[in-house]
């Protein structure tokens, strides 16, 4: 978790599905926090980076979800057109 983050892909527009339901509290908000200012940036980059990678799966998912779609209306196509060749024998 050292390294900076990878840039998000140019062809992905970012979505409200992405957005966090609830605001997350902040070092600022919480002055009482026992962490160290490095153990808060540490901390704030693991959920950064948990953030763009449960964004990344979810519009994976989605992408799958669409091309599984398009597989089964070219699959129903190919049946009707087998049905119909069988027809005209």
């Amino acid at each position: 978790m050292g390294g900076p983050l990878p840039p998000l892909r140019n062809e992905r527009m970012p979505t409200g599905r992405g957005a966090l339901a609830a605001p997350r509290a902040s070092a600022a908000t919480a002055p009482d926090s026992d962490l160290s200012a490095e153990q808060q940036a540490q901390v704030a980059a693991q959920r950064q980076a948990f953030d763009y990678e449960a964004a990344e799966r979810a519009e994976i998912l989605r992408e799958h979800e669409v091309l599984e779609t398009l597989l089964m209306a070219h699959l129903k196509n190919e049946d009707e057109i087998t049905k119909k060749w069988i027809a005209l024998i």
